[in-house]
């Protein structure tokens, strides 16, 4: 089955889960956070979800039979993109699925992915903070992504789902 995800609502997501994070969390940690609820640094947190896609989709290793970043070659850098553009990337991934798997069943696959990659896009911006507050909210991201790709992992497992196909 292959997933196309949106930049836009991935960095919606990523606004959002930074905004209710902020809400609960010391004012070192609120500093790091702070940034990412900015609209003028969402060409580079754009660029930055498109590089926690690429990692959650080698984390998916073997589950993955194709995949692509906005049309992006092997053999070419990502484009630059304005630090004030957030142009919608279309990327996308080809997954190995079950075969019981019905439409709706996708669609919360799909969800799953978004949310890896948002809480790994996080995580990397905290982690490259000098803030005192960001080593806390950058591990706390990382182990909710780490969650997601677990549950991916393992709703497309063929230890659960034995039967998996191959699509196109």
């Amino acid at each position: 089955m292959t997933y196309h995800l949106s930049s836009n609502a991935i960095l919606s997501t990523v606004h959002a889960l930074a905004a209710l994070q902020a809400l609960s969390c010391s004012d070192d940690e609120r500093a790091v956070l702070a940034p990412v609820l900015c609209r003028q640094r969402s060409g580079v947190l754009a660029l930055m979800i498109r590089n926690a896609f690429a990692e959650v989709m080698l984390k998916l290793g073997p589950l993955v039979r194709d995949t692509s970043l906005d049309g992006e070659a092997g053999d070419t850098a990502a484009g630059f993109t304005e630090a004030d553009a957030a142009p919608d990337a279309d990327m996308w991934a080809e997954l190995l699925t079950p075969e019981s798997f019905t439409t709706t069943r996708h669609g919360i696959v799909r969800r799953a992915i978004e949310q890896c990659v948002a809480f790994t896009a996080l995580s990397t911006w905290c982690a490259a903070s000098a803030s005192e507050g960001a080593v806390t909210v950058s591990e706390n991201f990382a182990s909710l992504a780490s969650g997601w790709h677990r549950t991916v992992m393992s709703a497309l497992s063929p230890d659960i789902y034995p039967a998996i196909r191959h699509e196109g």
